[in-house]
């Protein structure tokens, strides 16, 4: 009940604001205020023409029928009401001329009170100068003006009229003299009615009237939004007439319909745009735009220039009043970039971003597709060698080039069938469509010697080569997946032979494979079960015999083979990426007995290259020190030159580190690796280990001078120097005559579970 009397009481309040604008005239605040003044003053304006042609007809002929000439009077109150037609006329004209309406409706108000008055006035004098058998005229004529108001715009200006005519009018029935009670009521039911016409057909105008004002005024917006839409958007309307011609030609078609090879002023949609790139015409569209089918998002192309387009279409039948079809109208969109950013997605999903080659995905399906077709193929693993090296010395952008360059040859020796890919870093696979194994192999040797050349990049000149590894199909048993593995093997067995290799696949390729598959197993169980642990060999003063440091080094005691020598099992690991669990299972377990030993005796561990690859050893290292206790300045890492080999920033970066922690670092087998002595100035090492082979040369007089000049260096640099592979007293003394304080070797202790932490047990 309460929500009802809201509405009630909200319907009240509209409907006096609504009476009280029709009784109001005031300078419009708003656009539509404007609108709605225009409207009632061009309504009037025509009713002000019928009003004075009425008015002053009626005038002339009511003066002409009561003798002017012996009543004055009334030609004098004509030719008044004609001059206020007159000036009512020439306001009306005036506002066709200007177009004010507020002012041509404030004089309108004015002059209709005039004409009001004039006509009242007008009235009782005919009804003073009326015989009897004129009065049912004269009241007939009362209400006939009264009345007029009634389709009179604006309210305003109607009751300016109707207030003074119909007062007037009443003293003007009123002088008759027969204003029986039946005429009283007809006169007075008559006004009223008159009054509620006027208000009533005023509400109704003026509803109308704003109406149209907002119907306009949303037009406008409307117009003014889908011109914006055209000029600042890739959608544009269409329209065609029932036989599916353009009616106008939108501006996005116009560069196309300049290049179509048809020649109508009004071509048919469907045959300036296509439905493929190969289509004459779209006949999807065609077919709907015939049937009268609304469609929704079609896809359509065509030719602009030299540019293919592309846009979708969305369009619906329009219908004459008689129900037959006129045509169609709706909407085109150009989504020209949308499908050139899906083809090219679509691209890079099958090929190489860099290259554009296929990728690897690509490649494995298109080796579905052969093995599924069946006949002879066969496919080529093929990488470059030393590109790592290329990359890090010359720059990732010029080693971008060189694959760019590389993959240009290979696919331009490729014959018309040949397939080749990407499959990632620096490694290319083809696929040769009917040939045999020895025929494969022949085309991977000449791609091989095309690829072995030198080339100039940014400047730079750089030498490629590739090594090559071949696999043929094995009939209709022949699998993708098992084909790339055949290839990759014979990839691997080609690089282990040096560079520009290429070797076909061979059975005894994959045992060899599942050995070391058996081997890799085996020491990935033998790591989690504890089956490797260190052994320490001591390092001593050779000439106290005091034991200085002791060296940890991994051994297996297999099983069933017994002790697996290091040189076996440490490769093994490497390879197959168990160094990182193998170096930290035997670093934690050495510190951990360190930490037991005396306190000026120190721990040396070895480090392989590959546990820097992930980057994580310094981190694994203080965690190891932290949970052991062990003093760091205790703890020596020693590193090969091995790893110059694969030297980067990372490896600096991290062997930075590891001195950062106060962890001594020592480069071992000194001399007989890949190092310069330009790495000494770019590492800080805290000592040097002569490698054995120098030791067991002595007395060469070349070796002598060699190991006099390591010996001279490890001085100026302020760092020690341990000889490696003491075996024999020979050494020892000679060792000990060149000044060289520090040893190692079985002479002086061979590595044990126990070892020494105070002297030696022998000393010579």
């Amino acid at each position: 009940m309460v929500i009802q009397g809201n509405v009630a009481d909200e319907r009240v309040t509209a409907g006096m604001e609504s009476l009280r604008r029709l009784f109001r005239l005031k300078s419009p605040i708003s656009r539509q205020d404007e609108e709605t003044l225009a409207d009632q003053a061009n309504l009037l304006f025509y009713l002000s023409l019928l009003f004075a042609a009425t008015g002053i007809g009626n005038t002339v002929f009511i003066v002409s029928n009561f003798q002017p000439m012996n009543r004055p009077f009334l030609p004098v109150l004509g030719v008044l009401i004609i001059i206020v037609y007159g000036f009512i006329l020439a306001a009306a004209f005036a506002w066709r001329r200007h177009r004010k309406a507020i002012v041509f409706l404030e004089r309108a108000r004015l002059l209709y009170v005039a004409l009001g008055t004039c006509w009242g006035i007008f009235i009782i004098a005919l009804a003073h100068y009326g015989t009897a058998n004129q009065h049912a005229l004269i009241v007939g004529l009362a209400l006939g003006v009264v009345s007029t108001p009634i389709i009179c715009i604006p309210a305003t200006v109607a009751f300016c009229f109707f207030v003074p005519v119909s007062l007037l009018s009443v003293v003007a029935v009123t002088l008759t003299g027969f204003t029986d009670q039946v005429t009283a009521i007809a006169f007075t039911c008559y006004t009223l009615y008159a009054i509620v016409g006027i208000v009533c057909t005023n509400l109704a105008y003026d509803g109308r009237s704003r109406a149209q004002a907002a119907l306009r005024r949303e037009v406008a917006t409307v117009s003014i939004f889908l011109r914006e839409y055209q000029e600042g958007s890739s959608d544009w309307l269409w329209e065609t007439d029932a036989d599916g011609c353009l009616v106008q030609m939108p501006p996005a078609l116009a560069p196309i319909m300049e290049t179509s090879i048809t020649s109508s002023a009004r071509p048919r949609l469907s045959f300036l745009l296509q439905d493929s790139e190969d289509g004459a015409m779209h006949r999807e569209l065609a077919g709907s735009l015939q049937k009268g089918i609304a469609f929704r998002d079609l896809k359509a192309t065509a030719l602009d220039g030299a540019r293919r387009r592309w846009f979708t279409l969305t369009g619906h039948p329009l219908h004459d009043k008689d129900g037959r079809m006129s045509g169609f109208r709706g909407i085109g969109r150009d989504i020209t970039a949308r499908h050139e950013a899906d083809a090219r997605l679509a691209y890079l999903a099958r090929h190489d971003g860099l290259t554009g080659l296929l990728n690897r995905q690509e490649i494995l399906t298109q080796i579905e597709a052969a093995c599924a077709k069946g006949g002879d193929f066969a496919l080529a693993s093929i990488d470059l060698d030393d590109f790592k090296t290329i990359n890090d010395t010359f720059g990732h952008q010029l080693g971008d080039e060189l694959l760019i360059a590389i993959a240009n040859e290979v696919t331009a020796a490729l014959g018309p069938k040949d397939v080749c890919g990407r499959l990632g870093g620096d490694e290319f696979a083809v696929l040769f469509a009917g040939l045999t194994l020895d025929e494969a192999c022949t085309a991977a040797t000449r791609l091989v010697e095309r690829l072995t050349r030198r080339m100039v990049l940014r400047g730079h000149s750089v030498s490629s080569s590739a090594c090559a590894g071949v696999a043929a199909s094995e009939g209709p048993s022949s699998d993708a997946k098992r084909l790339f593995f055949m290839a990759d093997l014979a990839l691997y067995k080609a690089k282990s032979e040096g560079k520009s290799a290429v070797r076909c696949f061979r059975p005894e390729f994959e045992a060899e494979y599942n050995a070391r598959f058996v081997e890799e197993s085996e020491l990935a169980r033998a790591i989690e079960d504890g089956e490797i642990r260190p052994v320490f060999q001591p390092i001593a003063d050779l000439f106290t015999g005091q034991v200085m440091c002791l060296e940890a080094l991994a051994r297996w005691q297999h099983p069933e083979l017994g002790m697996v020598s290091p040189a076996k099992f440490i490769p093994v690991a490497e390879r197959g990426g168990l160094i990182d669990r193998l170096g930290e299972q035997i670093l934690e377990e050495s510190l951990r007995q360190a930490a037991e030993w005396p306190d000026e005796v120190q721990v040396n561990v070895n480090l392989s290259p590959k546990q820097l690859v992930s980057g994580r050893f310094p981190a694994t290292l203080a965690r190891i020190l932290s949970e052991t206790g062990l003093r760091p300045s205790r703890v020596g890492i020693e590193i090969t030159e091995n790893i110059f080999v694969d030297f980067s920033q990372s490896v600096l970066d991290q062997l930075t580190a590891i001195r950062e922690q106060g962890v001594r670092l020592v480069l071992d087998d000194f001399g007989t690796g890949y190092s310069s002595l330009g790495y000494l100035q770019k590492i800080n090492v805290d000592g040097l280990k002569i490698d054995a082979s120098f030791l067991r040369q002595i007395p060469d007089r070349k070796v002598e001078a060699i190991i006099r000049t390591i010996t001279q260096l490890t001085a100026d640099l302020n760092i020690h120097l341990v000889a490696e592979g003491i075996e024999n007293t020979m050494q020892l003394d000679w060792l000990r005559s060149n000044g060289i304080h520090f040893g190692q070797g079985f002479l002086l202790g061979r590595p044990k579970a126990d070892p020494p932490t105070q002297r030696i047990d022998l000393l010579p």
